[in-house]
């Protein structure tokens, strides 16, 4: 990020908030989100940033993996788990999906909150989970902690702004995900959204289903990092369970690859548009590819 201040379209005119360095406002984030629209929710999430990621999705980007998993599971119950899932709106698709077709649905994500705090003038400040100020939004600025790359003035002026947030009297946690996914979570028990580092060995019900969808991305992670995030979910699976890989290539195209696991090891069953481009990082011990049309 070369420079850390970006414009905020709310204050700006039509033909302002066209510019590349104007972004979505985040500050509807900070007040009760369940009168806004799923878009809406989806554009000030996407404003927040952290570390070198920015946490965007949108719905409907999943159409034939969901169609895989529904034919592969159907008449079955697995569990699953959604890792690096950001706002919910693919899960939602998902959970629609199968319906009553699932035993448990982890709805999961390292930032899965976000603590939000404005000042007296009406400043909306950010902090991670680390209780780090990452973002501070006025009506026609958005500061990021983020400056790497960023001349020496820049740098001091995003500083100094951020240091506003000492001027904060309370904080309030904001959970990052689609309103309706939280109040079905209320009312469904298997669903559940939680906080999970995919780093880190799950501990929960054993998934026969996991899906990393847009998370292994090589601008994010080193190649190592991402065998071994692999190597971790392909020990959290049960014998026999899945492993989904989810991208998106040129032209939003959904390419993902799914693996399953057996006693020889990690065996690729099915591959879509080329496959999930973190696929080539899997431990392999045998490949099979399946081609069945009905997941195309």
């Amino acid at each position: 990020m070369r420079s850390p201040v970006k414009l905020n379209r709310a204050g700006w005119p039509t033909y302002v908030a066209r510019l590349s360095l104007a972004y979505d406002d985040p500050r509807p984030l900070a007040h009760d989100l369940s009168g806004l629209s799923p878009h809406a929710v989806s554009a000030a999430i996407s404003c927040l940033r952290f570390g070198t990621t920015f946490k965007t999705t949108r719905p409907g980007r999943h159409e034939h993996s969901n169609r895989f998993l529904l034919d592969r599971y159907r008449g079955k119950k697995p569990v699953i788990l959604d890792v690096g899932a950001s706002d919910g709106s693919t899960s939602l698709d998902l959970i629609r999906a199968l319906g009553e077709g699932f035993r448990n649905y982890f709805v999961t994500d390292l930032n899965i909150w976000v603590e939000c705090g404005v000042d007296g003038r009406g400043i909306v400040y950010f902090r991670d989970r680390s209780g780090q100020c990452m973002l501070r939004a006025s009506k026609r600025l958005l500061t990021y902690s983020d400056d790497e790359g960023a001349g020496a003035v820049l740098k001091m002026i995003a500083r100094h702004m951020l240091r506003g947030a000492s001027r904060v009297s309370s904080w309030r946690r904001t959970l990052l995900v689609q309103p309706e996914l939280g109040a079905l979570a209320a009312t469904d028990t298997r669903i559940a959204i939680m906080h999970y580092d995919m780093f880190v060995p799950w501990n929960g019900e054993r998934p026969d289903v996991i899906k990393v969808a847009c998370v292994l991305h090589p601008l994010h992670f080193s190649g190592d990092q991402i065998a071994e995030a692999l190597r971790v979910q392909c020990s959290n699976l049960a014998p026999e369970g899945r492993l989904l890989l989810a991208g998106e290539g040129s032209n939003d195209v959904e390419e993902f690859s799914v693996f399953r696991k057996t006693t020889a090891g990690m065996v690729l069953e099915y591959a879509h548009a080329g496959g999930g481009k973190a696929a080539r990082y899997m431990p392999l011990s045998g490949i099979k590819l399946d081609s069945d049309p009905r997941a195309a």
